[in-house]
């Protein structure tokens, strides 16, 4: 990876990342320029929206125009042909230790994840690891702390030596990540372990200088992926605790109705992760309830499309217990169960690869439970309710994802609606990327529709299958389970990577 421009390393530094700090700071440069050089005009001048942006990346060189350059120079101190250049390398060791790796780390994440933003303030302070969603969470913020790591092997040393923000950290109620940075090789690698985790490393080594980590806790799509969908969902569960609690008894209520959908201004004080809960669970309750009395599975067909969408499978305790529920229900016969989604290349294009594994973890939770998978690519399929078909019979219709209500229930019994299920579900079965006898090559399948390396997503399922998921982060809401993807990462790592 390039080095980043000198202009944004100076930007990230100072912490003018946004553009309104930032033109705050330039036209004041530009005032005080044009006083001491007596030419107002400097003082009109301004960075537009669209420059600041391009310049902000890191990758733009060149030289703005004269006016602006002059200003720049004023601003920073540095001739602007410099700013517009690759960072040297002497900059950062011209910070202090814990600086230069907060920095580091911070263009380091900024880069490569666009849904991530670093504060870090002056002195011995935590800063703070914003984590924003896209359409289905509302993003949070975390403490973190940056100390040197250096990686040996399958072991990485974060150096622990006391520090006052890497102590505050650790006495922070709120969640808070520890994050070794080592940069022997040209590009960072980061790890990261929860604050809480930390903590308990800490006290029970307490003289030690050094924490150590498995290397599987290093900071990649995979990672990264996981973090920003637990965190957000924790924390909003967290705020809504109270809140669920006192909803729990008007969904029996609800349930003995033939159909509801309950806006979502109906409990304005949720976070969207709260009412993702609430309406998941209801419609796993919904779905169950219909389903009495069966002796076939019926064929299901869920709506999400993306892994901020798909991520709850993988968090929410319930989720896994109503997969178990329907598999010990209807043990593989002779029509095993069946789910479909409707996953169009539009949406693949749009994901970035830490949601795309979120994805297909999602996906292979479902073939681990016994349920085969179809994924049609259809985008005319696009908007299909979520339904458990029961063939001649009826629909158990249950949209939770992807709708403006809290949850939206119904049982259709009309023959021309069941024609439409059943078509829809047809085509998926008909059409499926996902291709094959077993789940493994069904699997594969899908990771080369998503785009994903088979090879390497097992040997990082195998890394991560020997420490867990809680040892890296532990959820604190009741509502969530690392049991599940930890289920994912066993079964992954006994695949093999070649075949």
């Amino acid at each position: 990876m390039p080095r980043p421009t000198l202009f944004r390393v100076l930007l990230m530094e100072r912490r003018w990342d946004r553009w309104s700090t930032f033109c705050l700071r330039f036209e004041q440069a530009a005032r005080e320029l044009a006083k001491e050089v007596n030419a107002p005009r400097l003082a009109t001048i301004t960075v537009p929206r669209r420059s600041f942006d391009r310049w902000a990346k890191g990758d733009w060189q060149g030289v703005p125009r004269p006016d602006t350059a002059l200003i720049l120079e004023r601003l920073f101190g540095v001739p602007s042909e410099d700013l517009f250049s690759p960072a040297p390398d002497s900059l950062h060791l011209q910070a202090p230790s814990h600086d230069r790796d907060g920095l580091s780390a911070s263009l380091t994440i900024t880069e490569n994840w666009s849904t991530s933003r670093l504060f870090m303030p002056a002195g011995e302070l935590p800063g703070s690891w914003e984590m924003v969603g896209r359409q289905a969470l509302d993003g949070t913020a975390s403490a973190v702390a940056f100390r040197p790591a250096v990686r040996s092997g399958s072991i990485a040393q974060i150096d622990v030596t006391s520090t006052g923000a890497f102590d505050r950290l650790l006495r922070s109620a709120r969640r808070g990540f520890l994050v070794g940075v080592d940069e022997r090789e040209s590009t960072p690698q980061l790890f990261v372990i929860d604050a809480a985790n930390a903590r308990r490393a800490r006290a029970m080594a307490p003289g030690r200088s050094v924490i150590e980590l498995p290397a599987a806790h290093v900071l990649d799509d995979f990672i990264y992926g996981l973090l920003w969908s637990l965190v957000q969902f924790d924390d909003g569960l967290l705020a809504d605790d109270s809140a669920l609690a006192q909803e729990q008894h008007a969904l029996d209520t609800y349930l003995a109705l033939p159909r509801s959908a309950p806006s979502r201004m109906a409990m304005p004080d949720l976070t969207m992760a709260g009412t993702q809960w609430l309406g998941s669970s209801f419609c796993a309750q919904h779905i169950m309830r219909r389903l009495d009395g069966l002796t076939e599975p019926p064929v299901f067909w869920t709506r999400e499309q993306t892994g901020e969408q798909a991520a709850a499978w993988l968090w929410f305790r319930h989720k896994i217990d109503y997969l178990r529920t329907l598999s010990s229900r209807f043990p593989k016969g002779a029509a095993p169960m069946s789910r479909a989604f409707c996953i169009p290349e539009s949406e693949v294009s749009r994901s970035d690869q830490y949601e795309r594994i979120l994805l297909l973890l999602a996906i292979a939770l479902m073939e681990l439970q016994g349920i085969r998978v179809d994924v049609l690519t259809y985008p005319e399929y696009s908007e299909m309710d979520g339904f458990a078909l029961v063939p001649e019979q009826r629909a158990v219709v249950a949209n939770w994802t992807r709708t403006d209500a809290i949850w939206a229930v119904d049982t259709v019994t009309q023959r021309p609606a069941l024609r439409g299920y059943r078509e829809a579900a047809g085509e998926a079965q008909a059409h499926s990327v996902m291709r094959g006898p077993d789940p493994q090559t069904r699997l594969r399948a899908l990771a080369g529709y998503l785009e994903i390396d088979w090879a390497w997503l097992i040997g990082r399922c195998r890394e991560l299958r020997e420490c867990g998921t809680a040892s890296i982060v532990r959820p604190r809401s009741r509502h969530l389970s690392v049991e599940a993807l930890d289920e994912v990462f066993h079964f992954f790592g006994s695949l093999a990577p070649d075949r």
